[in-house]
């Protein structure tokens, strides 16, 4: 009977987490204006994301993973025939998917993931995944500031997975949009 005390607890708490994460919702506090507008850049830009390991090297040499690395995907409309850094749509897409990191940031732990921490790209991508679209990305590492270099812990994973989830609940898609199957 004591032994299930811990076990019930520690259920509870995974509970309270998972439905705190699934209610969570992005914070577009002085990003975009409104939903709506934040809704038609994810459907104009049709953005999406994935979530990769994040490595750092100990001073022993091994290879140690500290985090994550969260690629938010936006990419060009479909009347652009030939996409480039050039192109006069590469700025607005940069700064539309920039915007949903920012957001995501003032949303999550920021202990874990915080502006500084948003890499910008100055390049195109095409992912097989993503059949080939040309994508511009931004990378948000996710690990924790503090205590640079520790391995992954507890409140790592829980940032990435909320991460995830606010993303969801906004209509960011994980991987690929829905017409790319």
């Amino acid at each position: 009977m004591f032994s299930s005390i811990p076990s019930t607890r520690r259920r509870k708490k995974q509970r309270h987490e998972y439905e705190r994460a699934v209610d969570a919702k992005l914070d577009i506090t002085g990003v975009f204006k409104s939903e709506e507008e934040l809704s038609e850049i994810i459907r104009s830009r049709k953005i999406c994301y994935d979530i990769e390991p994040y490595y750092n090297t100990t001073k022993q040499g091994q290879l140690v993973q500290i985090g994550y690395q969260l690629n938010l995907y936006g990419t060009f409309p479909d009347t652009d025939n030939k996409p480039s850094v050039d192109d006069p749509e590469f700025p607005r897409i940069l700064r539309d998917v920039r915007n949903i990191a920012k957001a995501l940031s003032h949303t999550c732990d920021p202990l874990h993931m915080c502006d500084v921490t948003i890499e910008e790209s100055n390049a195109i991508t095409y992912s097989a995944e993503r059949k080939m679209r040309p994508d511009v990305t931004v990378h948000v590492p996710i690990f924790d500031q503090q205590h640079f270099g520790h391995a992954v812990d507890k409140h790592i994973e829980d940032t990435v997975r909320t991460a995830g989830k606010v993303l969801e609940s906004a209509g960011v898609r994980r991987k690929k949009w829905g017409d790319q199957a």
